[in-house]
């Protein structure tokens, strides 16, 4: 009788126990991608601040918090306070490149509590410089102040890097196609030569059940170039989703006919686009021509996107 009973408490715990790790794992499972904006040039509803840069809040399947690029000031903080997110103990921050519309808001990097780690391209510390019609030249590159509170964290990549389960970044790019568009008299290299190549733009490649999520800062490399580097690293996935900068607000007709043209060999079953930042309104306005508004919609600060 004792050894039964011994037995039946056993079987007892051990079922409470699996229903408990199914009820969690279950839960993991459906644990949905979500994706956040903090910062855009443009809001995608009312009570959101806006400014030129971009920062994207990335909730991940296992319950990792990342941040994509912070903007050019606080307002990535004000907006995510205005959205209930908290960006206490990420566990990191990505950064495409090393424009102060992308970095600046690194200046506010100690009020981030637990210290995250942040990730770039080596390059986004080399100082670069902006050129517009009658200005002066100007510093464009990560302010001193995001230099001086992130360069204890900072860890450089290159190529392709896991940064977390299915979390991607994607660096050195080939620029192979005309999709990608050097700055002409905008970004200078230190030494007073240019067009500054942006060598240290870079893309997050997030993989899901139906495809992969790329999130881009600016995509400087190039729309078509970045999707194709990401083809290559995973040639049996496609592509479920565009986010972010793509830098096509001045692409000529025939470059935005080609971005759609290598889209439509690329895209997964449920495909969306959300530009914002500098992919620009006819870009926007091309790819809506051909997928509809249901596909292609804007940015915007504010907006929540599940996958």
């Amino acid at each position: 009788m004792r050894n039964y009973l011994r037995n039946k408490i056993i079987v007892s715990i051990l079922t409470a126990l699996l229903v408990m790790l199914t009820a969690v794992t279950g839960a993991f499972a459906d644990t949905p991608l979500k994706i956040s904006v903090l910062c855009d040039d443009k809001a995608a509803a009312e009570g959101f601040a806006t400014e030129h840069g971009v920062s994207i809040f990335i909730e991940l399947p296992n319950g990792h918090h990342w941040l994509l690029d912070t903007g050019t000031t606080n307002i990535y903080l004000e907006n995510a306070e205005h959205m209930g997110i908290s960006l206490d103990n990420l566990s990191g921050i990505a950064i495409s490149h090393g424009h102060d519309d992308h970095t600046g808001g690194l200046t506010f990097y100690p009020s981030l509590k637990g210290a995250p780690p942040v990730y770039g391209h080596p390059y986004i510390w080399h100082k670069q410089y902006g050129v517009k019609k009658n200005a002066p030249v100007r510093i464009c590159g990560m302010p001193y102040l995001a230099r001086k509170y992130t360069q204890a964290t900072f860890k450089p990549v290159n190529n392709v890097t896991k940064l977390d389960e299915g979390f991607y970044f994607f660096t050195d790019v080939p620029r192979e196609t005309d999709s990608y568009q050097p700055i002409q008299g905008k970004f200078f290299n230190e030494d007073g030569t240019g067009p500054c190549p942006i060598i240290d733009d870079a893309t997050l490649a997030i993989k899901t059940p139906e495809g992969i999520v790329a999130i881009f800062g600016c995509g400087h490399a190039g729309y078509i170039n970045i999707l194709k580097a990401i083809k290559k690293k995973f040639p049996n996935e496609k592509i479920l989703s565009v986010v972010g900068g793509l830098h096509l607000k001045k692409a000529s007709p025939e470059v935005l006919k080609k971005a759609v043209a290598y889209t439509d060999t690329v895209k997964a079953k449920g495909f969306t686009f959300y530009g914002g930042h500098c992919t620009g309104e006819n870009a926007i306005a091309h790819f809506r021509k051909v997928y509809g508004d249901k596909v292609v919609k804007p940015l915007g600060a504010g907006r929540v996107i599940e996958y």
